[in-house]
C-alpha cells in the first residue's frame, strides 16, 4: 500500500476503508448500520492515535511493523491498561469493547493495522476525548504521560 492511498484520520494517523458490508442491521436505538466495516490504519514513528471511543466492538489486527501499544480506559480513576500487539508479545489482535476509550502508539518506526468494527463504523458513533472535559482532567491527574493522547 502506498502512503498516498491513505487519508488523515481525526484521531491521528492515516486510514482507508477497505470493506463496508452491504448488509444493514438495526441497532437497539433504531439506527441502521452496516453489519461490518474494515479499515487499514497506519501510524508512523512519533504519531499517536488520540483517546477516542466508538459505539461498537472493534478488532485491531497487526499487519506490518514492530507492533502497536493499545491503551484502554473505562473513564474511571483507574489507570488505562496497555495491550501490546507484536511478534515479541505473541499477540496479533485484540477486541476493544464498545464504549471503551482507546488510544495507540506504534512500537518502532511505523505500523499498519486493520480495524474491523461491528456493527459497522459510522463517524456519528465516534467520539474524541474532550481536552477540556472531565475525562481529560482525570487523565491529566493520573501517573503517566496520558496528556500526549488527548
Amino acid at each position: 500500500m502506498k502512503p498516498g492511498e491513505l487519508l488523515d484520520h481525526p484521531e491521528g494517523g492515516h486510514f482507508r476503508e477497505v470493506f463496508r458490508s452491504s448488509r444493514l442491521i438495526t441497532r437497539a436505538d433504531g439506527q441502521s448500520r452496516s453489519a461490518l466495516t474494515h479499515i487499514y490504519f497506519s501510524l508512523d514513528s512519533g504519531e499517536i492515535s488520540r483517546f477516542h471511543r466508538v459505539e461498537a466492538d472493534e478488532v485491531w489486527n497487526l499487519y506490518r511493523g514492530s507492533g502497536i501499544r493499545l491503551f484502554l480506559w473505562d473513564g474511571s480513576d483507574a489507570l488505562p491498561t496497555e495491550i501490546e500487539l507484536s511478534t515479541e508479545a505473541g499477540e496479533f489482535c485484540h477486541v476493544v469493547p464498545a464504549g471503551v476509550w482507546q488510544a495507540a502508539e506504534p512500537i518502532g518506526e511505523s505500523v499498519l493495522v486493520g480495524c474491523s468494527v461491528g456493527p459497522g463504523f459510522d463517524f456519528e458513533d465516534f467520539q474524541l476525548i474532550d481536552p477540556t472535559g472531565a475525562e481529560a482532567r482525570r487523565l491529566f491527574e493520573m501517573e503517566g504521560n496520558w496528556e500526549r493522547f488527548i
